[in-house]
């Protein structure tokens, strides 16, 4: 799967994003799935002694001659936006992945964080222990969980559920998922048409239809051909 997307600076996996976000709507256009990206949430302080100024803007009235703003009228907009982004926003750590919604017909929850690495192996240190703990919870429910990866040397995305993570590591004890586990056993995201770059709620039913909604069905014996 040929990567159309160019990475900027230091923001690696920008365009693995702008895919997802982009096969998101292509999702939602065809009432197939409606999944979005988490906001960053948090809040903004008040000094001592500072009234609240919410999201208020200058009162500005036009006249009855005028169907739009003047130039100074911009201006005093512009500044109190300017004011707004100056306020101090404290970013709040939260469990939730990056993404999450509910899947057409039946409106089973998915969530899912994205992960992209330029290495042969997926680092257990990039992945947040209270991440994996709400993903837990929620294949517990019933929810689809899990990770999904690209590995941008390969040109491939996959969808590592948190059942098979978890069992990994428990048989393993290694620190990494290497790329080999994912291509013997999980299947490659294909590449769709317009806005559906990435399918992968079609990867995920076919490894639901191999192992089962629960996974369970997925056996794995270690060997050192993929360790």
């Amino acid at each position: 799967m040929p990567n159309q997307f160019k990475r900027r600076g230091a923001e690696t996996g920008s365009g693995f994003q702008l895919a997802i976000n982009s096969t998101n709507e292509a999702y939602a256009r065809a009432a197939r799935a409606h999944i979005t990206r988490k906001s960053i949430p948090g809040k903004y302080l008040v000094k001592r002694g500072e009234r609240r100024k919410g999201m208020a803007l200058p009162a500005l009235e036009l006249s009855a001659k005028d169907n739009h703003l003047s130039n100074t009228q911009l201006l005093l907009m512009a500044q109190a936006a300017s004011d707004l982004r100056q306020r101090d926003f404290v970013p709040e750590s939260k469990a939730e992945p990056d993404y999450g919604g509910a899947i057409a017909p039946n409106g089973r929850a998915i969530f899912y964080d994205a992960k992209s690495t330029q290495r042969d192996r997926l680092d257990f240190d990039n992945l947040h222990p209270h991440q994996i703990y709400f993903l837990e919870c929620m294949a517990a429910t019933g929810a689809i969980a899990g990770f999904l990866v690209e590995f941008s040397r390969h040109q491939k995305v996959y969808f590592l559920p948190i059942q098979l993570l978890q069992r990994y590591r428990t048989l393993t004890h290694h620190k990494s998922v290497p790329f080999r586990f994912f291509a013997q056993y999980l299947v490659a995201v294909a590449r769709g048409k317009g806005l559906l770059l990435l399918d992968y709620l079609t990867a995920i039913a076919e490894q639901e239809q191999r192992y089962g909604c629960d996974y369970a069905a997925f056996t794995y014996q270690p060997s050192p051909n993929i360790a």
